[in-house]
């Protein structure tokens, strides 16, 4: 049978669906089931996998399970194609298409990344001030997020943060001319691991791989490689014997995992989200790691076979409950997210006309990485405080921790799953299979269940 690509979307068998819609619940047992495979020891190991390979995974099985002969491929997205090529290439398939000219324009954006976030490096380095400290002991958290350091304050932890633009950077505390040095360091560092993430990518998918990771990390490797030097001076010149995190699974989750062990500090991860159900390569990070509920931590450790994860009530009310007045009349609020963008946007125009017709009125919580000029939607109310947002009232989102930071803070919560690959994460994240939160298939769905709860919260 034959697969037509056009843009990013794949048509097949009179049906129309996106990468994203390969990704089952089939695929991901199937997934589980080899992820160890893919195991090696560098600090990107998960996200090679979450970001390539397990589309490349994905895409496959796909192929295999319908018996796919030959791919036309249209106006794709360089990405994609080199998925499709690596794929077409390992099973002998009919594929059409070269882009010889993205591979030099991959090429030129990767070397123009490298350059131009080195000497933007450089002039931060150089800009930010130097504070002089005594040795620090006892615990610390470094933060790359504001929900995480907002956590890390409400349990009281000793907290710096790697934002280095933030008045408790970490650079702060490492010498002006020293932090040059490390980025200096840092760029000759750089070169060694993208060669060393090729040789895996290559020995995981194909040659041509190579320029995914150029494309992913020309921007972002140079920058990683210095949080790791400055994390290791940092720690060398004090003497801390607990270091909080909120990173669990990604690149600087296991520069983090590396440096305590370098220096024996005791590493526990309070995640700023929800844990993933499905297996990756290597385990969450941390010698502990507190779950975000007890079906988590259960299914967690069994996974994993470990028994690392842990579940603290008292430790999760107080990082989720907000002291928040609750308001007298409960609102609906849309949490949105950031990726895959339209199904927000379907999610609020099909629900908009029914809520008109019993005069609600909608209310959304944008994600911090979402932009308010996206949603110019009449008579939508665009809530910016998250504690207004997220108390007492009638919340409902896709997939994400908000679900369950809603039912700590007196809300009643419901997911809209309306796409294959929401349903399978949705179902991927342990912590959300609590019978607590609502499930809502289809817009009619949720909004029977929202004039339920609002009936309820207003009318009682």
């Amino acid at each position: 049978m034959k697969l037509v690509i056009i843009k990013d979307k794949f048509l097949w068998n009179n049906m129309e669906f996106s990468l994203d819609d390969l990704h089952t619940h089939e695929f991901h047992e199937f997934s589980n089931e080899i992820s160890h495979k893919y195991y090696n020891n560098s600090f990107f190991v998960n996200e090679l996998f979450i970001n390539f390979i397990q589309n490349f995974l994905a895409i496959e099985f796909f192929i295999i399970e319908n018996n796919i002969l030959s791919i036309k491929l249209t106006k794709s997205s360089p990405n994609l194609y080199y998925l499709i090529k690596e794929v077409a290439k390992k099973h002998n398939l009919n594929f059409n298409g070269s882009r010889n000219i993205h591979k030099l324009i991959n090429l030129g954006c990767f070397y123009y990344y490298i350059f131009s976030s080195s000497v933007y490096l450089i002039y931060l380095m150089l800009k930010i001030s130097f504070e002089e400290s005594n040795e620090m002991t006892g615990a610390i958290a470094i933060t790359r997020r504001n929900s995480c350091l907002n956590r890390m304050t409400k349990l009281n932890i000793n907290t710096i943060v790697e934002d280095p633009y933030d008045i408790n950077s970490i650079y702060k505390y490492i010498p002006t001319l020293t932090r040059v040095k490390l980025v200096l360091i840092s760029i000759k560092e750089s070169f060694f691991q993208l060669k060393e993430m090729k040789i895996l990518i290559t020995r995981y998918m194909g040659k041509e791989s190579k320029y995914l990771i150029n494309s992913f990390y020309g921007k972002r490797i140079v920058h990683t490689m210095l949080y790791k030097n400055v994390l290791n001076l940092f720690f060398k010149l004090n003497n801390y014997s607990k270091f909080y995190t909120g990173n669990n699974l990604d690149r600087f989750a296991f520069i983090e995992e590396k440096i305590a062990k370098e220096y024996n500090l005791d590493l526990i991860c309070i995640p700023h989200g929800l844990e993933y159900g499905f297996k990756f390569p290597k385990c969450f990070t941390g010698d502990t790691f507190f779950a975000t509920s007890k079906i988590a931590r259960d299914y967690l450790n069994k996974l994993y076979n470990t028994t690392k994860f842990e579940f603290d009530f008292p430790l999760l009310k107080t990082i989720f409950k907000l002291e928040t007045k609750k308001s007298d009349n409960a609102r609906i609020v849309f949490f949105s997210e950031p990726r895959e963008k339209w199904v927000n946007h379907q999610i609020i125009k099909d629900l908009i006309p029914l809520l008109n017709k019993d005069n609600l009125k909608l209310h959304i919580k944008l994600h911090p990485y979402d932009d308010i000029k996206d949603y110019n939607y009449e008579g939508v109310n665009i809530i910016k405080d998250f504690n207004e947002a997220i108390c007492g009232n009638i919340c409902f989102a896709r997939k994400s921790t908000i679900l369950i930071e809603a039912l700590y803070n007196n809300s009643s919560a419901s997911s809209i799953l309306l796409n294959t690959k929401d349903k399978t994460l949705f179902f991927s994240f342990p912590s959300l299979t609590t019978r607590k939160l609502n499930r809502a298939f289809t817009i009619d769905q949720l909004y029977n269940w929202i004039k339920i709860e609002y009936k309820k919260n207003n009318y009682e």
